[in-house]
C-alpha cells in the first residue's frame, strides 16, 4: 500500500501573517533534486497548475536563474533545504515566497515541497509524499498538494467587467443581481465565470447580453438603450478586451455575444470575429 504523508507545518503567528498573503503576490518554484532523476517536469506540472488556478506572479527555475545568475543551482545544493538559506535566494531575487519541490530516493520516490516566506526566513506549509519507484502524480494528486501548499484565498480569482450605458439612471442587473442605476462603477467579479447582463429603463428596449469573464481579464460592455418603436437597428455594442488583467485595444480573439432586440419578433445570435 502506497504510503502517503501530508504535513501542514504552520505557526499561530505565521498563519495570523499569511491570512491575508497578496494573492497576486510573487513567487519563485524551485527544485531541489537529492541525486533522483525521478518526477521530471514535477516543478513545471505544479507551476501549470498554479497559473491556472490561481492569480500569482510565478517564477520558474529558468526565470529565476536569469535573475539570480548561472549559480542558482550550486546555491540550491548549498542550502540543502534550509528554509533560512533558501528565503535569501528568495529575496535576491524580488519573490514574497520560494516553493522549493525537493525530489528523493529512499527505495520509494520521496516528493517535498515546501512553501517559505522569503521575509520571515521561515516555511509556511509543507507537503510530502512518498509515491512507488516511476510513478507519475495524478492531476488531482497535484491539485491536491497546491490545496495543501497553499492558501485558501490564493485560488480565488477575478475579473471586471465594465459597463457603460448611454442613459443615466438605467437598472443594471449583473448574473441575476441588482447592480444599482447607471452609471455604475466597474464590477470586480469572481472569474472565470459568464455572466447576463440586463440594462433597462421605462420606454427603452432594455439591453441584454452573456459575457464569458476570464480570471485578471477586463471586459467594457458599452449599452446604448433606444426608446421604443424608434426603429429596429441593432444597438448593442461588446469590446472582449482581456489579457493579464489590462485592457489592450486591437487584442486579437474572438468575440460572441447574443444580442436581442425585444421590440421584434426575431432573436437572433451574433458572433463577432475580430481579426
Amino acid at each position: 500500500m502506497r504510503l502517503f504523508v501530508s504535513i501542514v507545518a504552520l505557526a499561530a503567528m505565521a498563519g495570523a501573517a499569511h491570512a491575508e498573503a497578496d494573492p497576486k503576490r510573487k513567487v519563485a518554484v524551485l527544485e531541489y533534486r537529492s541525486g533522483s532523476s525521478a518526477l521530471p517536469g514535477v516543478a513545471r506540472r505544479l507551476i501549470d497548475e498554479m497559473s491556472k488556478q490561481t492569480s500569482l506572479q510565478l517564477m520558474g527555475p529558468d526565470q529565476t536563474r536569469t535573475v539570480y545568475g548561472d549559480q542558482l543551482d550550486q546555491a540550491l545544493v548549498k542550502c540543502a533545504g534550509d528554509a533560512e538559506c533558501i528565503a535569501q535566494i528568495g529575496r535576491k531575487v524580488g519573490v514574497a515566497e520560494v516553493i522549493l519541490v525537493g525530489v528523493s530516493e529512499l527505495g520509494d520516490v520521496i516528493l517535498t515541497m515546501q512553501r517559505i516566506d522569503a521575509n520571515a526566513k521561515s516555511v509556511v506549509t509543507r507537503v510530502a509524499d512518498s509515491l512507488p519507484a516511476k510513478a507519475v502524480p495524478s492531476e488531482d494528486q497535484i491539485n491536491g498538494y497546491l490545496a495543501r501548499l497553499l492558501s485558501p484565498g490564493d485560488f480565488l480569482r477575478y475579473g471586471v467587467i465594465d459597463i457603460v450605458a448611454n442613459l443615466a439612471g438605467a437598472s443594471v442587473t449583473v448574473g441575476g443581481e441588482n447592480r444599482g442605476l447607471t452609471p455604475i462603477q466597474p464590477l470586480k467579479l469572481h472569474a472565470p465565470a459568464t455572466y447576463t447582463i440586463r440594462v433597462e429603463k421605462t420606454d427603452y428596449v432594455p439591453f441584454t447580453t452573456k459575457v464569458a469573464l476570464p480570471p485578471d481579464g477586463e471586459i467594457k460592455v458599452e449599452a446604448e438603450l433606444s426608446r421604443r418603436g424608434a426603429g429596429t437597428a441593432w444597438y448593442q455594442r461588446w469590446y472582449v478586451l482581456a489579457g493579464a488583467g489590462l485592457l489592450v485595444a486591437g487584442a486579437a480573439g474572438t468575440a460572441i455575444y447574443f444580442g436581442t432586440r425585444e421590440d421584434a419578433t426575431d432573436r437572433v445570435p451574433v458572433t463577432i470575429v475580430i481579426p
